[in-house]
């Protein structure tokens, strides 16, 4: 065995972990998976990343339609250990708290001043900590502390922003006005129509969720943009695994554009739970064994807790094709899959679709499991 096949063994060995009580297998009504996927030799960690996000959708959509099959697991918060403190969160809800003990005294100056400190203390708790009842109860109570101090403007913005807030935490599309019964009292407030969203990270290959809903990928260069996304409120968050996450509470202004760029941190515990996936050896001379692949397999499905573990890698080849190989690890045992495809966007699809026949004898479009906005939403369109 070469120096280094032992050194992965030996973590692999090591890496029989305590699982957080959340995640504990022998508890589970459910199915879930694991779903990575890894750039090698300079490939591309965004088109890695795309094909992530295909497959965590693909396996979900399955998911809608049989009970029996595994969702994906949201993995990246595994990787926010050391930043799970709880005392931001507890600071926003002692100064909310406050707030309501200021109006009860009609003391609406105060009550203003402590929502402040609140939503501050509570955008910096996001994402390891969140409440968003409690974000939503901060928001609603400015409206009634602006209203009761007699900031009429304020108080109207203050309550069109706690509107929009719980729409999009509820998942409501299209701005404001779009409804009858907002259109009036909320038609000519800023957060009215619609804004643009940018977000960039300092990596490449990470996911960017708005709002609780993955939308796209994003890396230094690779922005995820939104020229209509409603105006006001929204929550954002950036994730790759390996990394702690990144998120904030970003509000949006009719007709305006908004840029973030999200600083993740490399997580205290990347060594443990992600080099050992993401350097491990399938081609050439010293290719591990099926037998120390489907060892390492079954510690870390043990280690996450789950019932399933996809781990996909992507080379560049001289003919400017990609290598695509796939390991799929659960009840079944042990399968590889190996494909090739086009390095260009959405080039990968082809291949994923062969993946999904050869593991489970069905047709699956990647573009087909695509999430989807509700049905019943309005048609967006910008609002000047």
């Amino acid at each position: 065995m070469s120096r280094r096949r032992a050194c992965f063994a030996a973590l692999a060995v090591a890496l029989a972990l305590p699982v957080s009580a959340g995640a504990q297998s022998s508890e589970k009504d459910t199915r879930e998976a694991v779903i990575l996927v890894f750039a090698r030799d300079d490939a591309d960690p965004n088109t890695a990343v795309r094909i992530e996000r295909d497959l965590r959708n693909m396996y979900d959509y399955a998911r809608e339609n049989d009970a029996q099959r595994a969702r994906s697991f949201p993995i990246e918060p595994r990787f926010d250990v050391g930043y799970l403190s709880k005392s931001d969160i507890e600071k926003a809800r002692r100064h909310f708290n406050d707030a309501q003990r200021a109006m009860e005294k009609d003391d609406a100056d105060e009550a203003i001043d402590q929502l402040f400190r609140a939503q501050r203390f509570y955008t910096k708790a996001i994402p390891y900590a969140s409440d968003t009842a409690l974000l939503r109860g901060i928001f609603f109570y400015y409206y009634l502390a602006r209203s009761a101090a007699g900031q009429v403007e304020k108080a109207v913005e203050s309550y069109c922003a706690y509107v929009s807030l719980t729409r999009n935490i509820a998942g409501s599309a299209g701005p404001l006005e779009q409804f009858e019964p907002l259109a009036d009292k909320c038609g000519e407030s800023t957060i009215a129509g619609t804004a643009e969203l940018q977000v960039t990270a300092n990596v490449d290959g990470a996911h960017v969720y708005v709002d609780g809903r993955a939308v796209g990928v994003i890396g230094q260069n690779v922005p995820y943009v939104n020229p209509f996304i409603p105006a006001g409120p929204h929550l954002v968050e950036v994730r790759k695994a390996g990394y702690v996450r990144w998120g904030d509470l970003v509000s949006l202004e009719n007709g305006k554009s908004e840029s973030v760029r999200a600083r993740l941190k490399d997580a205290r515990n990347k060594g443990d739970e992600y080099d050992p996936l993401a350097g491990l050896l399938y081609r050439g001379e010293d290719a591990f064994s099926d037998g120390y692949i489907n060892d390492l397999m079954f510690t870390m499905t043990e280690t996450f807790g789950v019932l399933e573990l996809v781990a996909g890698y992507i080379n560049p080849l001289d003919d400017g094709q990609i290598q695509l190989t796939i390991y799929s690890f659960g009840d079944f045992g042990l399968e590889r899959f190996d494909a090739t495809f086009p390095a260009e966007v959405d080039g990968h699809r082809a291949a994923l679709t062969e993946y999904w026949k050869a593991r489970f004898d069905e047709t699956l479009d990647p573009a087909d499991a695509l999430p989807t906005p509700d049905r019943f939403a309005p048609t967006l369109f910008r609002v000047e």
